[in-house]
């Protein structure tokens, strides 16, 4: 699992409440330069001279056991994150974090896709049941899995993720807009952030939603 960075006190928070309890602490990264990562993945992508719609690369299993496609995805911006249906981590909490972002966009336009690196383990059926343990909805919040190596590509060739590996992954949350191109990657842990991420979210979003 990603390395906790260090700890503020659990306040200001403006968009999303955390799941846990008051007398706990938020914990932020050392330093919040630019929030959503935004200017080093531009970089990062200038680099690689990748494709400006990189990030349709992928295809894996959703829970219900059918094939989803990252073209599938078009027409809406989603939020990605990495996780697995047994880590003794900071997995459950991540998961709550992005059951209040659904509950935040129930019924907007917008999609959120959490991807497991234990396919081993997390077979559409084990999804499922996790999926329902944290009532997310089949049509806005998806659950992949499917051959490790794959999805190991994706999360450090497509989202520029370090630590994606069997059972590990980073504290972060990536929001992909409706054309497919990666806006941010955002720290989960971290109240800003989240909050940044947020109106990110809101701002792809057409006025009318």
């Amino acid at each position: 699992m990603a390395t906790k960075q260090g700890e503020t006190p659990g306040a200001g928070r403006l968009e999303i409440e955390s799941m846990e309890s008051s007398d706990e602490q938020d914990e932020e990264p050392q330093a919040v330069r630019d929030p959503g990562n935004r200017k080093q993945l531009a970089e990062l992508r200038q680099a690689s001279k990748l494709e400006p719609n990189w990030t349709r690369a992928f295809e894996l299993t959703e829970r219900s056991g059918e094939t989803v496609r990252s073209e599938d995805l078009l027409g809406q911006p989603y939020v990605a994150c990495f996780f697995f249906s047994t880590c003794p981590g900071t997995c459950k909490r991540q998961s709550g974090e992005m059951r209040l972002l659904q509950s935040k966009f129930k019924g907007k336009p917008v999609r959120f896709v959490s991807i497991s690196v234990d396919p081993e383990n997390d077979t559409p059926e084990a999804l499922r049941a996790y999926a329902d343990s944290f009532n997310a909805d089949s049509q806005q919040w998806l659950f992949l899995t499917g051959d490790l190596e794959k999805i190991i590509k994706v999360g450090t060739e497509m989202f520029f993720l370090p630590g994606v590996e069997k059972r590990g992954h980073p504290d972060r949350f990536c929001l992909v807009n409706a054309q497919g191109d990666l806006v941010g990657s955002y720290v989960w842990l971290d109240s800003q952030e989240r909050e940044m991420l947020v109106k990110h979210i809101e701002e792809l979003l057409p006025e009318s939603n």
